[in-house]
């Protein structure tokens, strides 16, 4: 009788950790620690055999520690916020901007739709977390001391580690933290229906203190552009302004996402007419490219910009590479991604990849096609201004720029990776026990470069210029200002 009666309650408790019964809320089911570490072996296995940035910036002696010391801490229950929290930090030594991970369908669903997060959009400047927001009691650009008893130091510290850069780019994991806030906050430290914020007011030593409800994240992400004061619009992905004045044109690219037919033509139409634009009018002599806030897309996308702006021929990359010549572990990827996805990466890797002598799958020199300067390609003078929310094909973009010293790069240090990134196609895996899915980009890309180097950081501007506390509050542009101003008021 007793080895029935456990049996059975060792039956249920595993349908419950694995299955959410419609009884259990589903925030509070716990994983048992052979569950969580089935699922960490795993994860492990899948990186160390799949990825192909595994070791760029971590060696493999501190992976190999990170890896066993997080693996020693799974020894009681915890809930998916906690087991999502260590493979984060796993994750995050990588220092890979493609590599993600997500919290079970089931899940997120029913988060979503729960007022348990924080609602008022803050920004990371000046070393600090602000307020980035006049629709809360709280004033716009009040300093946050504290969140319901947490220093915003210390929140701040834990919380980067779910955003992070090509490399080391501290900056970039501080300000995508305070822009990602009302999530990554829910990661850390879990529901809460309301919040006790110690802050202090602009221009003002003395503390305050202010209480907010909590909203929903569907609410908080559809209402995002419409409550922040301060924020790059992106509403429309590319622009083109003249400046008479200054004999300038600024070329705004929010993006470089345009894979489909209709939406690359609508681009290259507009790339095309605005060199075209230019090259008929030789009063412009300066060309202003803003790419803050552009987070990649498709290569395809910046060879067409590239091509009108060097001066000599480029390649695509230097080289491109993968660790796989067929896609491992398919018992654990994700089934939609199986089904759709895996077909094309498996025939992309066979048709246009070889064996290298060190034994990875190499780009062909076929693929790696070489790009010759458009007869209408701009020669006048030329700025580019970063922030440090530029990454991927766009990062690429400004590391070539820099490498080619084609033009002055302004602003704020990439997240990026200047010397290459992972990219061109992703990977979908599903752990088995926890659902938690691993996404990254299986090709590791080296960016055309003459001069390389050993770089572990993004691309470091010509002129550094950062946005201060006093520019949110003015609703101040101080990279264009200093380009205006500074740079080709000289020229």
């Amino acid at each position: 009788m007793k080895k029935g009666i456990i049996g059975i309650g060792l039956l249920l408790f595993i349908a419950g950790c694995y299955f959410f019964p419609y009884r259990t809320d589903i925030y509070s089911v716990k994983y048992s620690p052979v569950r969580m570490q089935n699922d960490f072996d795993i994860f492990r296995e899948v990186l160390e055999n799949a990825h192909p940035g595994l070791y760029t910036y971590t060696d493999k002696q501190e992976m190999d520690r990170c890896f066993d010391s997080v693996y020693q801490t799974l020894n009681e229950q915890i809930d998916i916020r906690a087991f999502h929290e260590k493979l984060s930090f796993v994750a995050a030594k990588i220092g890979c901007s493609h590599t993600n991970l997500y919290l079970p369908k089931a899940y997120y669903d029913t988060m979503v739709q729960r007022a348990n997060f924080f609602p008022v959009p803050l920004v990371y400047v000046d070393g600090g977390l602000y307020v980035n927001s006049d629709m809360w009691d709280i004033p716009v650009g009040a300093h946050i001391l504290s969140i319901n008893g947490n220093s915003a130091e210390n929140i701040m510290k834990k919380i980067a580690v779910y955003n992070v850069p090509d490399g080391r780019n501290k900056s970039y994991s501080l300000s995508a933290a305070a822009i990602d806030f009302s999530y990554d906050y829910f990661l850390s430290f879990g529901a809460s229906e309301n919040f006790v914020v110690e802050y202090a007011s602009p221009k003002s030593v003395g503390k305050e203190v202010g209480r907010v409800a909590a909203t929903t994240l569907e609410k908080h992400l559809s209402q995002y552009n419409q409550y922040a004061y301060y924020f790059f619009p992106d509403e429309v992905g590319y622009d083109f302004e003249v400046v008479d004045s200054l004999h300038t044109a600024i070329l705004t690219l929010r993006s470089f996402s345009y894979s489909t037919a209709t939406t690359f033509a609508a681009y290259k139409n507009f790339i095309t007419n605005s060199f075209a634009l230019l090259q008929k009018d030789k009063d412009i002599t300066n060309l202003v490219i803003d790419v803050r806030n552009n987070t990649g897309g498709e290569y395809e996308n910046i060879f067409l910009l590239m091509r009108f702006l060097s001066k000599t021929p480029f390649r695509e990359v230097d080289s491109a590479t993968v660790t796989f010549e067929k896609t491992p572990f398919t018992r654990y990827l994700e089934k939609d991604f199986a089904d759709t996805e895996k077909p094309a990466l498996d025939s992309m890797i066979k048709h246009e990849f070889c064996k290298a002598a060190d034994g990875k799958n190499i780009m062909t020199e076929e693929e790696n096609t070489l790009h010759r300067p458009h007869p209408s390609a701009f020669d006048g003078n030329l700025f580019v201004v970063t922030n440090s929310n530029v990454l991927s094909a766009a990062s690429n973009f400004v590391a070539v720029i820099k490498d080619t010293k084609r033009g002055k790069i302004i602003g704020d240090e990439t997240g990026g990776g200047y010397n290459g990134h992972n990219g061109f196609t992703r990977v979908l895996y599903k752990l088995p026990n926890t659902q938690l899915q691993l996404e990254f980009s299986v090709i590791r890309v080296q960016h055309y470069l003459q001069h390389k180097q050993l770089n572990k950081n993004g691309v470091q501007p010509d002129f550094p210029v950062a946005t201060g506390i006093e520019d949110v509050i003015d609703n101040q542009d101080p990279q264009m200002a200093f380009v205006m101003g500074q740079l080709i008021s000289r020229d």
